[in-house]
């Protein structure tokens, strides 16, 4: 019996013949692929779409669509390279139309614009999407009060002279008129602050509505507060009847009252007897013939009296006709 021996020469050549073999079939290969891309195809592609020449009177009312699917015409090497990565083209605006209260764009209509920006053997055969809905609007202002968000607590026997300012109390805002209608005041970052003794001063950023193209007159605002050491004083001022009707004539009782009052340490010495007004309106019996008592009207205040407490607060009285 015959054992078959592989010659080393022999298998050399046959490796030698196959490697040759794969070399050509790759060759030919690629050959055969650039001859197929060089020739000239029509597919889909997907396109970013920039707007340009909005009308100035108007505004976006929202995004309009960003992405659209055209049928291009090109070189196989062009086509790969549109595909692999979306490309930009630009639409103008200018060519809107107005339906009613709608507009919309005829893409198609600007074909010839649209290839004048790409490459001379590249054609946009076709936009797959024949209307793009635009919602245009006016760009309106408006005038809209700031709502600040405040939480201030203040030093035991501390307190504010008089109320917050608000700097400015109100903003122009501007933008779409879609959106602008919506916004009925604006809102502020919140100020906290605890044991407060010293005056207010502080810029308080506003809160941007979270729609785009809106534009404030102001960013922030200054909140600004005067704040005093509180204490109490009180004075003796006699009673007075309002509206007494002719012939008939009202005896309280007491014909005193005391005014109890807190004011700030800077402004305590402003104020006197005259800083008050305080009156019982007969109208309140006659409104009501069963009562026995009158109640205070505060008619008038100093600026610099935080509180009052009136002592009784109400009266007995008698008439006399």
């Amino acid at each position: 019996m015959k054992t078959a021996v592989n010659k080393p020469g022999m298998s050399l050549r046959n490796n030698r013949k196959v490697r040759i073999f794969l070399f050509f079939l790759v060759l030919t290969s690629i050959i055969w692929l650039l001859i197929e891309l060089s020739k000239t195809y029509t597919s889909s592609a997907v396109f970013k779409i920039e707007y340009k020449n909005l009308p100035a009177d108007k505004l976006l009312q929202s995004k309009p669509i960003q992405e659209v699917n055209v049928a291009i015409k090109a070189p196989g090497f062009n086509l790969v390279k549109y595909k692999a990565v979306k490309h930009k083209i630009t639409l103008n605006l200018k060519n809107v139309i107005k339906n009613n209260t709608s507009y919309y764009l005829l893409p198609n209509a600007q074909i010839s614009n649209l290839n004048a920006q790409l490459p001379s053997e590249t054609e946009i055969v076709k936009i797959l999407s024949d209307t793009i809905f635009i919602e245009l609007g006016n760009n309106i202002s408006k005038k809209i009060p700031v709502n600040p968000s405040i939480d201030i607590k203040y030093k035991l026997g501390y307190n504010l002279t008089e109320d917050l300012k608000i700097i400015p109390d109100s903003i122009i805002i501007s933008g779409p008129e879609k959106y602008i209608d919506s916004v009925k005041e604006i809102t502020t970052t919140t100020l906290k602050l605890n044991e407060v003794y010293e005056n207010i001063n502080i810029d308080l950023p506003l809160k941007t509505p979270l729609k785009k193209n809106i534009v404030l007159s102001d960013k922030s605002v200054k909140i600004k507060g005067e704040v005093d050491k509180f204490t109490e004083g009180s004075f003796t001022i006699p009673v007075t009847i309002i509206n007494e009707p002719e012939g008939v004539k009202v005896r309280p009782f007491p014909n005193e009252i005391e005014i109890v009052y807190q004011a700030g340490l800077s402004n305590f010495n402003k104020i006197n007897k005259n800083s008050v007004q305080v009156a019982f309106d007969y109208k309140e019996y006659q409104n009501d013939t069963l009562i026995r008592f009158l109640t205070p009207v505060i008619m008038q205040k100093s600026e610099f009296i935080s509180s009052i407490r009136i002592n009784p607060n109400q009266i007995e009285f008698l008439i006399q006709k």
